[in-house]
């Protein structure tokens, strides 16, 4: 009897379905009885995050993170800005450099400026035989495995987990009360490894974007953040002139490519504000855009497609399921298209 064979997986779509088991192991590796167990300065006034690529638009995340959760002010920066900038570095400031091989050519630049101007590093990295990982004062190697995709996934999501654990601990170290964000903690991976099983709409999503040369992608916040990684992802797998813009900022000037694209992917998720609903309003008002909407509410959206995946309320877990769902989200429009995930053309990881 003939029975025909399943396509082989691609490495991209392999490394996007690890991420739940990986994010599990990283929770459990450093939390005990709900007490963060990372190495971390006792003081931290201010930070400065200096990342590239995708590692920037995880940077932008963990922004959310460290202001919301820890109450601490910090600034992202790209790697390059960071290298020629004039300013002095300031000894004060506990500067994090996120880089997935450990080697990324310009943070580890950056990294080095910035340890012999004598500041305090911490080194976010998949690799603990690295340039960054010696350089660096206090680090947390993500364990995500080595990445064969081009297209950065599981070092994604998990460089935001470890983040997030940072920002917890820099809380408890302040004596501020994390209960909220720790109290569903070791229920993570559960919740997000079923995400995309039960996420409606995304095949339909997929075919419809497949058939734009171009469109844009909004967001708020750190939604804001994932629409940037959203289209990146989009951009380096299928070379669609995916373009990202904070939500608000699109009306200013941003939103006159409408009058040419009619298309947007817009991610918004149960904690938006009214403002993002009025902007959204403007948006369909004027220009009537053919949107596809990524959400975990339950509200209606004036929208061609609705992806919706499943209401949490915990802020990692929906953080989370928006990257899962953003990365399938590219990996079929580029499947769609026939294009080579694994090695877009092109494309390489940017080391010394």
């Amino acid at each position: 009897m003939f029975f025909s064979k399943k396509p082989k997986k691609s490495q991209m779509e392999m490394e996007i379905l690890e991420q739940s088991g990986i994010i599990g192991s990283l929770i459990s590796r450093n939390i005990e009885n709900y007490v963060v167990l990372l190495d971390m300065p006792l003081i931290v006034r201010q930070i400065k995050i200096v990342a590239s690529g995708s590692s920037y638009n995880c940077a932008l995340v963990a922004k959310t993170f460290f202001e919301k959760i820890a109450r601490t002010d910090t600034e992202v920066i790209f790697s390059g800005e960071f290298i020629c900038s004039e300013k002095e570095v300031d000894k004060t400031v506990l500067y994090f450099f996120i880089s997935q091989s450990g080697e990324t050519y310009d943070t580890t630049l950056a990294a080095r400026k910035a340890k012999e101007a004598g500041a305090r590093a911490y080194a976010v990295v998949n690799n603990e035989n690295s340039t960054l990982w010696e350089l660096c004062d206090y680090k947390i190697n993500i364990n995500a495995g080595a990445e064969n995709s081009i297209a950065a996934t599981k070092s994604f999501s998990a460089s935001i987990c470890a983040l997030y654990l940072c920002a917890v601990k820099i809380a408890q170290n302040k004596l501020l009360d994390t209960t909220e964000y720790l109290k569903n903690i070791n229920e993570v991976q559960k919740n997000i490894e079923s995400v995309l099983d039960l996420t409606l709409n995304i095949d339909e999503a997929a075919e419809f974007l497949s058939k734009y040369k171009a469109f844009a992608v909004i967001g708020q916040g750190a939604n804001y953040a994932l629409a940037r990684e959203c289209a990146l992802k989009i951009k380096e797998t299928s070379y669609i002139d995916a373009n990202s813009c904070s939500m608000g900022e699109f009306l200013h000037g941003h939103i006159a490519i409408l009058n040419k694209i009619d298309t947007v992917i817009e991610i918004i998720t149960s904690n938006f504000c009214n403002f993002e609903l009025k902007t959204l309003d403007k948006i369909n008002d004027d220009y009537a855009p053919k949107s596809v909407v990524i959400t975990d509410c339950q509200e209606k959206f004036c929208s061609k497609v609705s992806v919706v995946f499943p209401y949490n309320e915990d802020m990692l877990t929906r953080v989370l399921s928006v990257v899962f769902v953003v990365q399938m989200l590219a990996l079929k429009i580029a499947l769609i298209l026939k294009r080579n995930v694994d090695k877009p053309h092109g494309l390489n990881k940017v080391v010394k």
